[in-house]
């Protein structure tokens, strides 16, 4: 009885020692499903967050491959001083060097007509190595509140390399370079980075920076920016980065909640939220962020940080080899053209009535005096602009007429004394 007792008692051990191993079996598996669907579930979670970045781009803004490879690494080193003004192009002999060193910068304000006037140097100036163009395919768009897939539009992209070299590039700009400093970088972002950009993809040189951009009417900028941000469609990839770190969220707080991308925002909303960048957004853009501790906005008063942008960009501005105007587009080719001494094979063309225009027309005067409040810096830079910019036109329409005089006197020596020509 004993033996069969301690048969019994072994049978019943060896069954409870299986049964515990199945059931630890079965709990490990358990735990390993339940592992691997939260592993699965937090990168999902990373990957929807990443195309939430780029969700909300417009098709055309959305950042290359390398768009973070340079930005932090390069914006921190010390800015470039080797810019050439307008007053250094107005001496005799100028020359824009394609076969040299020289690089046209092409600082592209959001909603000035900067996609026009890119595919205008891209595409449309008579060289004689002009820039290859194709078009790449980006892959989808998606909508996060439709919850549907579009395909993107082709992104331009275009070889503008020197006559005899394809390793280097004389401008850089979106559809050349791509966003090599940041999307849709600011002054203070490409002083910093271009040079070491450059430096490091095509060798170390001496070269001479020419800066240049479009400047609109503030308040219609501001609208067409609404409008586009309307659409579901922001800059949020944007590192806004200054003395070498970005932006934190602390320094500029999202106006709309991480999973959105503030589609259908009404224009009180667009107007009421205070760290909105679209306010004063060229004047920000084209002033020396660092000379204001950047972001920081604890450091001084409203004041006294305004005047500083204020004259920054101003300075900044008039230092450009060339900028341009939405609302003058036959000027600023001309101005173009006399600058570099080059021309386009196209006339540009003047939109007498964009949509930015058509709104304000539509809001109440109370709305109205808001606007200009949000964007007063930059009312005060864009007039500035205009009277810079007549001024400069003034003087090419007079060396034109000298010149035009030049040679009505020659032609007349020659008709007159022939033999001195012979």
């Amino acid at each position: 009885m004993r033996g069969y007792a301690e048969e019994e008692e072994s049978s019943e051990m060896l069954l409870s020692e299986g049964f515990w191993k199945r059931g630890r079996s079965r709990w490990m598996s358990r735990r390993y499903v339940f592992s691997t669907i939260l592993l699965l579930g937090l990168l999902g979670i990373y990957w929807l967050s990443s195309m939430s970045s780029n969700e909300s781009l417009s098709p055309e803004d959305v950042p290359d491959e390398s768009y973070d490879e340079f930005t932090t690494e390069t914006n921190n080193g010390p800015i470039n001083k080797n810019v050439i003004d307008f007053t250094s192009i107005q001496k005799d002999n100028f020359a824009f060097h394609f076969n040299g060193s020289d690089v046209m910068i092409f600082l592209h304000i959001q909603k000035t007509g900067g996609t026009t006037f890119g595919k205008h140097l891209v595409q449309d100036i008579n060289l004689e190595s002009p820039c290859s163009c194709f078009k790449n395919n980006p892959g989808y768009l998606r909508n996060n509140k439709k919850k549907k897939k579009k395909k993107r539009k082709k992104k331009l992209k275009c070889d503008c390399f020197r006559p005899g070299d394809n390793s280097k590039t004389w401008l850089f700009s979106r559809f050349s370079t791509g966003w090599k400093c940041g999307l849709h970088a600011d002054w203070t972002e490409l002083s910093a980075c271009v040079d070491p950009y450059l430096s490091k993809t095509g060798g170390p040189a001496t070269r001479r920076y020419f800066y240049i951009t479009f400047l609109r009417d503030p308040l219609s900028r501001y609208l067409s920016e609404f409008r586009h941000v309307q659409r579901g469609a922001t800059w949020r990839s944007s590192r806004h980065i200054c003395n070498g770190r970005p932006a934190s969220a602390s320094e500029i707080p999202s106006c709309y909640e991480p999973e959105d991308n503030w589609e259908d925002a009404s224009l009180e909303d667009f107007m009421g939220c205070p760290s909105n960048l679209a306010s004063n957004r060229m004047t920000r853009m084209l002033a020396d962020l660092t000379l204001v501790d950047c972001y920081d906005t604890s450091t001084m008063s409203k004041e006294q940080r305004d005047a500083i942008l204020l004259k920054s960009a101003k300075e900044n501005l008039e230092s450009m080899a060339f900028f341009g105007l939405t609302e003058e587009q036959i000027p600023s080719q001309y101005l173009f053209q006399k600058i570099f001494n080059l021309s386009f094979k196209v006339n540009f063309t003047q939109n007498e009535r964009v949509q930015g225009e058509a709104t304000l027309e539509e809001l109440s005067p109370e709305v109205q005096k808001r606007l200009k409040e949000l964007n007063h810096l930059d009312l005060q830079l864009y007039q500035f602009a205009k009277e810079l910019m007549n001024t400069r036109y003034r003087v090419f329409k007079v060396q034109d007429t000298e010149d035009n005089n030049d040679s009505e006197s020659e032609k007349d020596n020659m008709n007159n004394n022939p033999e001195d020509y012979q």
